[in-house]
């Protein structure tokens, strides 16, 4: 809904920017959230046709998927994931950290960096694509 708001008006102004933040798990679904890996697919399909329909608008349509960033949301899920182990948050973090091909969790500035990158001048030739940040956490190919 907020695309479609939001074109006549990128559309008037000569062209913008539309970056959907996703998740990794696009890539790598996890087990019970069937849902919402499907939905998040869709908005891939979404974003690519949408990207077709309004880059001669210079509207740049593009998704980011972050993986293991430190967030409020990941600090959750690690502290509940660690309780059920029996281990520490650190330990938990330290888990999550091994996972990834840096050894480390990413910082939000990460992500954002990415985000800015996107919505500036420096990428006008990148639309309709998805681009993970995550570390190295996703290891397959596509």
């Amino acid at each position: 809904r907020m695309c479609r708001e939001s074109i006549p008006h990128l559309k008037q102004r000569g062209g913008g920017r539309i970056i959907n933040i996703l998740a990794s798990t696009v890539y790598n679904p996890i087990p019970n959230l069937a849902l919402s890996g499907a939905t998040r697919m869709g908005v891939i399909a979404y974003s690519k046709s949408l990207a077709d329909e309004v880059g001669r608008d210079g509207i740049l349509v593009n998704n980011v998927c972050p993986g293991s960033i430190l967030s409020e949301r990941m600090l959750s899920n690690v502290t509940s994931r660690s309780k059920e182990l029996g281990i520490s948050v650190e330990d938990g973090l330290a888990n999550r950290a091994k996972e990834t091909a840096l050894g480390r969790v990413g910082e939000p500035e990460e992500l954002a960096n990415l985000v800015a990158f996107l919505a500036s001048d420096k990428a006008t030739y990148i639309t309709g694509t998805t681009i993970l940040v995550d570390g190295g956490l996703v290891r397959s190919v596509m």
